[in-house]
């Protein structure tokens, strides 16, 4: 059968003329699964995690994890990010997926694309930012590719490469489990809704600040072998909510789980913590699962039988984010 042929069967015909901005990044990555996994079929070589975002070979007795990422300046520049965060962000964004897997970030390197009436001092920012977050994380940043791009945008994608020697799959979190995260959640949430809302971001501005360069989650290491699974949460509840379907299972959060801003944002500019919550995308943080009900770690609740929910006392938390639906159960739309 010819490759074209193979798409159409494994996608669905009908499928293959479907827009996007309909399908969303959930439904095209299984899409994406499924083709890899014949792909992958008849190959001989141990491959880890496919469904994951972050892959693997083995060579000897080590696990050498690959992870690409990437946005665009378009879509992701706050007016209060500089280019040289958003080279960090970018970084973060790779590495924080290697670092879910209980793998050591080890080098990075980076595919800038741009217009041409871009001055270089932008271009130096951005790969400064890169260095920053390679250096926070013990890692090397080699370089890469640069590009033009047609249009006044920037496309930064970085991707890194990391060893482990055991590990941790995103799923199943399965029932009974302990739910842990390496911080607490929402602070993403915040520049989120300030935008969307169109509120004055002015007063939040030392927030907005502190959360512009996050911490690596390398905290996880502490806790690592203690760990069941395991997964990023890039997406906010979207990317949590994938990993609980998967494993038939919900997730019920305690109020200890939200950072303290995340309850003075709710307050001071009257949203309720769910549609708050709802915003959260780029939290930089591992939440993982384990056994043990006492870990000197940020717990966040306990996981029960279900279909992939997850709940803050009795209030089911919708949203979380897609790159081409946008803000999900929300009237938020990317544009």
């Amino acid at each position: 059968m010819e490759r074209s042929g193979l798409l159409r069967d494994v996608a669905g015909s009908k499928d293959m003329s479907r827009k996007m901005y309909d399908i969303g990044e959930v439904e095209a990555i299984e899409h994406i699964s499924r083709i890899l996994q014949q792909h992958l079929a008849n190959k001989r070589t141990a491959v880890f995690g496919v469904n994951d975002d972050a892959q693997a070979i083995t060579l000897g007795d080590l696990w050498v994890f690959l992870k690409i990422d990437g946005t665009t300046t378009s879509s992701s520049k706050y007016p209060w990010l500089s280019y040289r965060d958003i080279g960090y962000r970018v970084a973060l964004s790779s590495v924080t997926d290697l670092i879910a897997k209980n793998a050591r970030p080890a080098i990075l390197v980076s595919s800038i694309t741009m217009s041409g009436e871009m001055t270089l001092d932008i271009l130096l920012d951005i790969t400064s930012g890169i260095m920053d977050l390679a250096e926070a994380t013990g890692s090397l940043y080699v370089g890469g590719d640069l590009n033009r791009l047609n249009q006044h945008d920037i496309v930064v994608d970085v991707a890194s490469v990391g060893v482990s020697k055991d590990p941790k799959p995103s799923s199943p979190f399965r029932e009974g489990l302990t739910v842990y995260s390496t911080k607490c959640l929402g602070l993403s949430a915040i520049p989120a809704a300030l935008y969307y809302h169109k509120k004055d971001a002015g007063s939040w501005m030392e927030v907005l600040k502190m959360i512009s360069r996050p911490i690596p989650p390398l905290e996880f290491f502490k806790y690592s072998d203690k760990a069941v699974v395991a997964t990023d949460i890039s997406d906010g509840i979207t990317s949590l909510r994938k990993v609980l379907r998967k494993s038939n299972t919900d997730l019920f959060l305690s109020s200890d789980a939200l950072c303290p801003e995340v309850l003075e944002f709710s307050m001071e500019e009257k949203l309720e913590i769910p549609k708050v919550l709802g915003y959260m995308g780029e939290e930089y943080a591992v939440v993982f699962a384990s056994e043990e009900e006492n870990l000197p770690a940020l717990k966040l609740g306990y996981t029960s039988r279900g279909s992939g929910r997850i709940y803050l006392g009795s209030e089911e938390l919708r949203g979380g984010w897609d790159n081409f639906l946008g803000y999900m159960n929300t009237t938020d739309k990317k544009t």
